[in-house]
Protein backbone atom coordinates (compact mmCIF):
# COMPACT_ATOMS: atom_id res chain seq x y z
CA UNK A 1 0.00 0.00 0.00
CA UNK A 2 1.36 3.73 -0.95
CA UNK A 3 0.54 6.38 0.89
CA UNK A 4 -0.96 9.04 -1.29
CA UNK A 5 -1.50 12.80 -1.14
CA UNK A 6 -4.32 14.82 -2.70
CA UNK A 7 -4.40 19.01 -1.94
CA UNK A 8 -6.03 22.21 -2.96
CA UNK A 9 -3.86 25.24 -2.74
CA UNK A 10 -4.77 28.17 -0.53
CA UNK A 11 -3.84 31.46 -2.88
CA UNK A 12 -2.57 33.46 0.54
CA UNK A 13 -1.91 33.50 3.73
CA UNK A 14 -3.03 36.97 6.49
CA UNK A 15 0.40 38.99 6.52
CA UNK A 16 1.51 40.98 9.73
CA UNK A 17 0.09 44.18 8.22
CA UNK A 18 -3.32 43.02 8.02
CA UNK A 19 -6.05 43.27 10.36
CA UNK A 20 -5.38 39.43 11.79
CA UNK A 21 -2.31 38.36 10.76
CA UNK A 22 -2.06 34.65 10.24
CA UNK A 23 -0.47 32.34 13.20
CA UNK A 24 1.42 29.99 11.55
CA UNK A 25 2.15 28.20 14.60
CA UNK A 26 -0.87 26.79 14.47
CA UNK A 27 -0.56 24.71 11.27
CA UNK A 28 -0.64 21.85 10.45
CA UNK A 29 -4.31 21.84 11.94
CA UNK A 30 -6.87 19.09 11.43
CA UNK A 31 -10.41 20.22 9.88
CA UNK A 32 -11.72 16.56 9.92
CA UNK A 33 -9.95 12.94 10.09
CA UNK A 34 -7.66 12.86 7.85
CA UNK A 35 -7.69 15.98 5.96
CA UNK A 36 -5.53 19.10 7.39
CA UNK A 37 -4.20 22.71 6.27
CA UNK A 38 -0.79 23.01 6.44
CA UNK A 39 2.41 24.20 4.90
CA UNK A 40 3.10 21.87 2.21
CA UNK A 41 6.39 23.65 0.89
CA UNK A 42 8.71 20.55 1.74
CA UNK A 43 6.47 18.23 -0.52
CA UNK A 44 7.70 20.51 -3.57
CA UNK A 45 11.29 20.31 -4.69
CA UNK A 46 12.83 21.84 -8.10
CA UNK A 47 12.31 18.47 -9.84
CA UNK A 48 8.74 18.30 -8.62
CA UNK A 49 7.58 20.05 -11.71
CA UNK A 50 10.35 19.42 -14.36
CA UNK A 51 8.37 16.58 -16.25
CA UNK A 52 5.61 19.15 -17.07
CA UNK A 53 8.06 22.06 -18.23
CA UNK A 54 7.94 21.43 -21.49
CA UNK A 55 4.07 21.20 -21.76
CA UNK A 56 2.14 24.19 -20.01
CA UNK A 57 2.84 27.90 -19.88
CA UNK A 58 5.50 29.84 -18.09
CA UNK A 59 2.95 31.84 -16.02
CA UNK A 60 1.18 28.35 -15.03
CA UNK A 61 4.72 26.46 -14.37
CA UNK A 62 5.26 29.51 -11.83
CA UNK A 63 1.83 29.17 -10.29
CA UNK A 64 2.37 25.12 -9.40
CA UNK A 65 5.88 26.15 -8.12
CA UNK A 66 4.37 28.64 -5.46
CA UNK A 67 2.25 26.61 -3.68
CA UNK A 68 2.88 26.83 -0.28
CA UNK A 69 -0.29 26.20 1.79
CA UNK A 70 -2.84 23.69 1.31
CA UNK A 71 -5.86 21.57 2.02
CA UNK A 72 -4.29 17.88 2.43
CA UNK A 73 -6.42 14.90 2.43
CA UNK A 74 -3.69 11.51 3.54
CA UNK A 75 -4.87 8.50 2.68
CA UNK A 76 -3.28 5.03 1.46
CA UNK A 77 -4.22 2.99 -1.65
CA UNK A 78 -2.45 -0.16 -3.79
CA UNK A 79 -4.20 1.49 -7.09
CA UNK A 80 -2.49 3.99 -9.68
CA UNK A 81 -5.97 5.52 -10.03
CA UNK A 82 -9.58 3.99 -9.27
CA UNK A 83 -12.58 5.04 -6.43
CA UNK A 84 -10.35 5.82 -3.40
CA UNK A 85 -8.74 8.46 -5.45
CA UNK A 86 -11.77 9.75 -6.98
CA UNK A 87 -13.39 9.86 -3.31
CA UNK A 88 -10.45 11.82 -2.37
CA UNK A 89 -10.69 14.26 -5.08
CA UNK A 90 -14.25 14.83 -3.99
CA UNK A 91 -13.35 15.16 -0.54
CA UNK A 92 -10.89 17.97 -1.02
CA UNK A 93 -12.80 19.50 -3.44
CA UNK A 94 -15.48 19.65 -0.89
CA UNK A 95 -13.67 21.00 1.60
CA UNK A 96 -12.30 23.63 -1.24
CA UNK A 97 -16.19 24.75 -1.43
CA UNK A 98 -16.97 24.31 2.25
CA UNK A 99 -14.01 26.76 2.80
CA UNK A 100 -15.06 29.58 0.32
CA UNK A 101 -18.30 29.85 1.43
CA UNK A 102 -16.19 30.95 4.25
CA UNK A 103 -13.35 32.74 2.95
CA UNK A 104 -13.49 33.01 -0.94
CA UNK A 105 -10.29 34.19 -2.45
CA UNK A 106 -8.95 34.12 -5.38
CA UNK A 107 -7.25 30.75 -6.76
CA UNK A 108 -4.12 29.97 -8.90
CA UNK A 109 -2.96 26.44 -8.66
CA UNK A 110 -5.88 23.99 -8.26
CA UNK A 111 -5.74 20.26 -7.15
CA UNK A 112 -2.75 18.39 -7.16
CA UNK A 113 -2.55 14.70 -6.41
CA UNK A 114 0.43 12.04 -6.03
CA UNK A 115 2.49 9.45 -4.23
CA UNK A 116 4.17 10.63 -0.93
CA UNK A 117 7.53 9.84 -1.29
CA UNK A 118 9.57 8.34 2.06
CA UNK A 119 11.28 11.93 2.50
CA UNK A 120 7.94 13.71 2.78
CA UNK A 121 8.43 15.09 -0.56
CA UNK A 122 5.39 14.12 -3.40
CA UNK A 123 5.67 12.53 -6.81
CA UNK A 124 2.81 14.10 -8.59
CA UNK A 125 0.84 11.71 -10.56
CA UNK A 126 -1.90 14.61 -11.56
CA UNK A 127 -2.71 18.21 -11.40
CA UNK A 128 -5.77 20.33 -12.79
CA UNK A 129 -4.59 23.31 -14.89
CA UNK A 130 -3.78 26.22 -13.13
CA UNK A 131 -6.52 29.03 -13.85
CA UNK A 132 -5.04 32.76 -12.98
CA UNK A 133 -8.63 33.41 -11.23
CA UNK A 134 -7.95 37.61 -10.15
CA UNK A 135 -11.41 38.91 -11.29
CA UNK A 136 -13.21 37.90 -8.30
CA UNK A 137 -15.71 40.15 -6.39
CA UNK A 138 -13.60 43.85 -5.49
CA UNK A 139 -13.90 43.21 -1.68
CA UNK A 140 -12.61 39.47 -1.87
CA UNK A 141 -9.50 40.48 -4.18
CA UNK A 142 -7.98 41.48 -0.56
CA UNK A 143 -9.57 38.52 1.39
CA UNK A 144 -6.76 36.10 2.71
CA UNK A 145 -6.75 32.87 4.92
CA UNK A 146 -7.11 34.12 8.88
CA UNK A 147 -6.70 31.64 11.73
CA UNK A 148 -10.56 32.10 12.61
CA UNK A 149 -11.67 30.90 8.88
CA UNK A 150 -10.00 27.65 9.74
CA UNK A 151 -11.73 27.55 13.05
CA UNK A 152 -14.73 28.40 11.45
CA UNK A 153 -14.07 25.28 8.65
CA UNK A 154 -13.64 23.03 11.70
CA UNK A 155 -16.89 23.64 13.15
CA UNK A 156 -19.27 23.37 9.79
CA UNK A 157 -17.01 20.85 7.80
CA UNK A 158 -18.60 17.45 9.30
CA UNK A 159 -22.17 19.23 8.64
CA UNK A 160 -21.20 20.45 5.24
CA UNK A 161 -20.12 16.78 3.73
CA UNK A 162 -23.25 15.29 5.47
CA UNK A 163 -25.20 17.86 3.38
CA UNK A 164 -23.21 17.30 0.07
CA UNK A 165 -23.22 13.63 0.38
CA UNK A 166 -27.24 13.05 1.64
CA UNK A 167 -30.43 14.23 -0.32
CA UNK A 168 -30.35 17.72 0.97
CA UNK A 169 -30.91 19.42 -2.39
CA UNK A 170 -31.86 22.83 -1.25
CA UNK A 171 -28.38 23.13 -0.41
CA UNK A 172 -26.41 21.51 -2.73
CA UNK A 173 -27.80 23.11 -5.57
CA UNK A 174 -26.98 26.74 -4.35
CA UNK A 175 -23.34 25.14 -3.28
CA UNK A 176 -23.02 24.36 -6.72
CA UNK A 177 -24.22 27.21 -8.52
CA UNK A 178 -22.49 29.64 -6.13
CA UNK A 179 -18.97 27.81 -7.28
CA UNK A 180 -19.63 27.99 -11.02
CA UNK A 181 -20.20 31.67 -10.21
CA UNK A 182 -16.71 32.05 -8.40
CA UNK A 183 -14.96 30.82 -11.56
CA UNK A 184 -16.78 32.81 -13.84
CA UNK A 185 -14.68 35.60 -14.44
CA UNK A 186 -14.85 36.73 -17.49
CA UNK A 187 -18.60 37.91 -18.11
CA UNK A 188 -20.38 39.88 -14.68
CA UNK A 189 -23.66 38.63 -16.25
CA UNK A 190 -22.87 35.31 -15.97
CA UNK A 191 -21.45 35.33 -12.11
CA UNK A 192 -24.17 37.62 -10.97
CA UNK A 193 -26.92 35.43 -12.47
CA UNK A 194 -25.77 32.24 -10.87
CA UNK A 195 -25.33 33.90 -8.11
CA UNK A 196 -28.73 35.14 -7.81
CA UNK A 197 -30.03 31.51 -8.97
CA UNK A 198 -28.14 30.46 -5.87
CA UNK A 199 -29.91 32.79 -3.38
CA UNK A 200 -33.56 31.69 -5.73
CA UNK A 201 -32.72 27.46 -5.05
CA UNK A 202 -32.65 28.54 -1.27
CA UNK A 203 -35.25 30.84 -1.08
CA UNK A 204 -38.26 30.09 -3.27
CA UNK A 205 -39.97 26.41 -4.96
CA UNK A 206 -42.19 25.54 -7.24
CA UNK A 207 -45.63 25.08 -6.53
CA UNK A 208 -48.64 25.24 -8.63
CA UNK A 209 -50.43 28.06 -6.66
CA UNK A 210 -47.13 30.31 -7.08
CA UNK A 211 -46.73 30.58 -2.97
CA UNK A 212 -43.27 30.08 -2.72
CA UNK A 213 -41.71 32.24 -6.03
CA UNK A 214 -42.02 35.53 -6.95
CA UNK A 215 -39.45 37.97 -5.90
CA UNK A 216 -41.91 39.39 -3.27
CA UNK A 217 -41.58 35.80 -1.39
CA UNK A 218 -37.77 35.52 -2.07
CA UNK A 219 -36.88 39.43 -0.47
CA UNK A 220 -39.37 38.82 2.45
CA UNK A 221 -37.67 35.24 3.25
CA UNK A 222 -34.27 36.64 2.78
CA UNK A 223 -34.65 39.61 5.62
CA UNK A 224 -36.33 37.25 7.82
CA UNK A 225 -33.82 34.15 7.51
CA UNK A 226 -30.46 36.94 7.73
CA UNK A 227 -31.93 40.07 9.01
CA UNK A 228 -32.36 43.35 7.17
CA UNK A 229 -30.47 45.44 9.01
CA UNK A 230 -27.44 43.02 8.33
CA UNK A 231 -24.44 44.33 6.33
CA UNK A 232 -23.32 42.69 3.52
CA UNK A 233 -20.28 43.32 4.49
CA UNK A 234 -19.30 41.07 7.94
CA UNK A 235 -17.12 42.05 10.43
CA UNK A 236 -13.19 42.05 8.86
CA UNK A 237 -14.40 42.20 5.48
CA UNK A 238 -13.47 45.94 5.41
CA UNK A 239 -9.71 46.75 6.69
CA UNK A 240 -10.17 49.06 9.51
CA UNK A 241 -8.16 51.46 7.94
CA UNK A 242 -10.49 52.92 5.37
CA UNK A 243 -14.16 53.73 5.52
CA UNK A 244 -16.73 50.99 6.39
CA UNK A 245 -19.67 50.61 4.01
CA UNK A 246 -22.69 50.63 5.19
CA UNK A 247 -24.93 48.76 3.20
CA UNK A 248 -27.36 46.22 4.36
CA UNK A 249 -29.06 43.75 3.13
CA UNK A 250 -32.79 45.48 3.44
CA UNK A 251 -31.46 48.32 1.59
CA UNK A 252 -29.87 46.30 -1.34
CA UNK A 253 -32.70 43.66 -2.05
CA UNK A 254 -34.82 46.23 -4.37
CA UNK A 255 -31.57 46.34 -6.65
CA UNK A 256 -30.31 43.16 -6.61
CA UNK A 257 -33.67 41.88 -7.62
CA UNK A 258 -34.06 44.72 -10.38
CA UNK A 259 -30.56 43.76 -12.00
CA UNK A 260 -31.68 39.85 -11.57
CA UNK A 261 -35.02 40.55 -13.12
CA UNK A 262 -33.22 42.93 -16.55
CA UNK A 263 -30.62 39.93 -16.66
CA UNK A 264 -32.92 36.84 -16.58
CA UNK A 265 -35.67 38.66 -19.12
CA UNK A 266 -33.15 40.20 -21.54
CA UNK A 267 -33.64 43.86 -20.55
CA UNK A 268 -31.48 46.13 -20.39
CA UNK A 269 -29.72 47.25 -17.25
CA UNK A 270 -30.10 50.72 -16.47
CA UNK A 271 -27.85 53.35 -16.61
CA UNK A 272 -27.77 54.22 -12.90
CA UNK A 273 -26.43 50.96 -12.09
CA UNK A 274 -23.08 51.68 -13.44
CA UNK A 275 -23.09 55.13 -11.81
CA UNK A 276 -19.61 55.56 -9.54
CA UNK A 277 -20.23 55.22 -5.57
CA UNK A 278 -18.18 56.99 -3.31
CA UNK A 279 -17.10 56.52 0.53
CA UNK A 280 -16.01 52.52 -0.99
CA UNK A 281 -12.43 50.93 -0.53
CA UNK A 282 -11.56 51.86 -4.12
CA UNK A 283 -13.49 52.91 -7.19
CA UNK A 284 -16.27 51.12 -7.47
CA UNK A 285 -20.45 51.26 -9.12
CA UNK A 286 -23.63 50.24 -7.93
CA UNK A 287 -23.40 46.71 -9.76
CA UNK A 288 -20.35 45.87 -8.04
CA UNK A 289 -21.62 46.42 -4.50
CA UNK A 290 -24.72 44.21 -5.75
CA UNK A 291 -22.66 41.53 -6.94
CA UNK A 292 -20.85 41.43 -3.11
CA UNK A 293 -24.59 41.34 -1.82
CA UNK A 294 -25.13 38.17 -3.82
CA UNK A 295 -22.05 36.73 -2.71
CA UNK A 296 -22.67 37.57 1.07
CA UNK A 297 -26.64 36.60 0.98
CA UNK A 298 -25.41 32.92 -0.53
CA UNK A 299 -22.43 32.32 1.65
CA UNK A 300 -24.33 33.34 4.99
CA UNK A 301 -27.81 31.64 4.07
CA UNK A 302 -25.87 28.53 3.72
CA UNK A 303 -23.49 29.14 6.81
CA UNK A 304 -26.84 29.64 9.10
CA UNK A 305 -27.67 26.04 7.83
CA UNK A 306 -24.87 24.57 8.98
CA UNK A 307 -24.45 26.42 12.07
CA UNK A 308 -27.89 26.30 13.18
CA UNK A 309 -29.07 22.65 12.41
CA UNK A 310 -31.33 23.90 10.12
CA UNK A 311 -30.60 21.29 7.08
CA UNK A 312 -33.38 18.99 7.47
CA UNK A 313 -35.99 21.77 6.57
CA UNK A 314 -33.84 22.89 3.53
CA UNK A 315 -33.81 18.85 1.86
CA UNK A 316 -36.04 19.75 -0.91
CA UNK A 317 -39.43 21.79 -2.30
CA UNK A 318 -41.62 19.89 0.27
CA UNK A 319 -39.05 20.79 3.70
CA UNK A 320 -38.60 24.26 2.73
CA UNK A 321 -42.08 25.14 2.11
CA UNK A 322 -42.83 23.79 5.54
CA UNK A 323 -40.74 25.73 6.99
CA UNK A 324 -41.37 28.86 5.71
CA UNK A 325 -45.14 28.41 5.81
CA UNK A 326 -44.42 28.01 9.17
CA UNK A 327 -43.23 31.17 9.63
CA UNK A 328 -45.70 32.80 7.31
CA UNK A 329 -43.99 33.21 4.59
CA UNK A 330 -46.07 32.43 1.43
CA UNK A 331 -47.42 34.84 -0.77
CA UNK A 332 -50.48 34.85 0.84
CA UNK A 333 -49.32 35.55 3.90
CA UNK A 334 -47.33 38.55 3.46
CA UNK A 335 -49.07 41.77 3.32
Amino acid sequence: MAQKVTLYPISGLAQQWDDEPFDHSKLPTTIIPNVTIENVSAMFTDETWKWVEGEIGKRDLEALRSVRHAIVHRYESSESAGNIQQSSLELVANMAACLRLIRPMRQFALTISGVLNPDGTVQVGYFDHPIHLLEIPRIQKNFFLRNRDITELQVVAGEFLRAMRGEYWKFRMPVSLYEAGHFQDRFWKSRFILWCSAIEAVYTSQTYDRQHSGGKVAKARIKWFLGSTTKIYAPGDVPSFVPQPEPTIGNILDDLYEVRNCIAHGDRVPDRFFSQVTGTTDPANNLAILEEAASFIVRASLLKMLKGNLLEHFKGGVESQSFFQTNGLTSAQLP
